[in-house]
């Protein structure tokens, strides 16, 4: 009998839209380059003054809703994001008091993409033990604050969209629904084909960070976009089999596919290289772009707002990010 299951999801995006001709105007790149190479057409972003926090809150408050319980009935909070207030302390102490939520434990995390499923999966633990009832799990990323328009940084800033996606795990009820299994994975010899080197205490000085460390693009995202590309394709696919082969099913008995929407053409190659039906993969990434680990949480709620989930339906969710990190999630809706 699965421990718990996903009662409650919420998500929420700032209001600007910004076009990949708005983009043309932040960096040299085309309308054309952009689809051709990512599929995205557009995307949303944050006003200066908004933060991965501020961004949080409606999507936790939605989540809760959803879930028909109180917010004062979240027994603990898991926060992930990239793109925190500030450096320290985690992001999630900025978000607690926000939520009106006091003395519940705090946890933040750092499995960047695949920040929902490591979320989930470590709530089902703390539920399937009884320390926990209700745990909320939150992805907020500000990434439109970290685009770098020079030629070395534009591959990845294309890319970027802002957002934040919620959910809420509970007790399952009964045998017919809820978290089935979690698979987890990381291989950090691969880390920095995607990451940003400063600030760091690996830079072999004294000085936190320094002027230098802007001019030379280090405080930048950096990344070699074929090993993360082809890495995302033949990660995010074994897990999607890893999943299948440990709960003995086969594709034909998942009914959604949900994958992080890291990029357009990463989701057509592992559509071909799995032989899923396109109708059971949930696609949003031509208007939200890449928002990181915020991408499948809201993805995951506007499948089941829509009813691209119903009742019964096997779903799976997958994903891949820096670090190289990836983790799939097997579900009963």
């Amino acid at each position: 009998m699965p421990a718990s299951k996903i009662i409650g999801t919420g998500h929420y995006l700032p209001p600007k839209v910004v076009t990949n001709f708005d983009v043309m105007e932040m960096m040299e790149t085309t309308d054309e380059f952009i689809v051709e190479r990512t599929g995205v057409r557009q995307r949303h972003h944050a006003e200066p003054d908004v933060s991965a926090t501020d961004l949080a809150v409606p999507a936790c408050e939605a989540a809760v809703k959803d879930a028909g319980i109180e917010m004062s009935d979240v027994d603990m909070l898991i926060m992930n994001t990239i793109t925190p207030d500030h450096a320290d302390p985690g992001c999630g102490f900025f978000l607690q008091p926000k939520l009106g939520l006091t003395d519940i434990p705090v946890l933040d995390i750092r499995q960047q993409c695949t920040g929902l499923i490591y979320g989930i999966s470590i709530a089902d633990k703390f539920i399937a033990d009884g320390t926990c009832r209700n745990v909320l799990v939150v992805c907020a990323e500000v990434l439109s604050k970290r685009i770098d328009g020079s030629y070395d940084g534009r591959n990845i800033s294309i890319l970027l969209g802002d957002g934040a996606g919620a959910a809420v795990v509970g007790r399952a009820d009964d045998d017919s629904n809820g978290i089935v299994s979690t698979i987890l994975h990381a291989d950090g010899s691969g880390a920095k084909n995607l990451y940003t080197a400063a600030p760091g205490t690996a830079l072999g000085r004294t000085e936190h960070i320094m002027a230098e460390d802007i001019e030379a693009g280090r405080v930048h995202f950096r990344m070699n976009g074929k090993e993360v590309f082809q890495n995302g394709v033949s990660r995010m696919s074994a897990a999607v089999l890893e999943s299948l082969e440990a709960n003995g099913l086969s594709l034909d008995d998942i009914d959604v596919l949900i994958p992080h929407q890291a990029n357009l053409r990463m989701l057509e190659k592992i559509v071909e290289k799995l032989g899923v039906a396109q109708n059971k993969v949930f696609v949003n990434v031509e208007r939200y772009g890449n928002m990181a680990s915020a991408c499948l949480p809201v993805a995951l709620d506007q499948a089941r707002k829509t009813e691209f989930i119903k009742p019964g339906n096997r779903v799976m969710l997958v994903a891949f990010g820096s670090g190289f990190v990836w983790a799939s999630a097997l579900m009963q809706a």
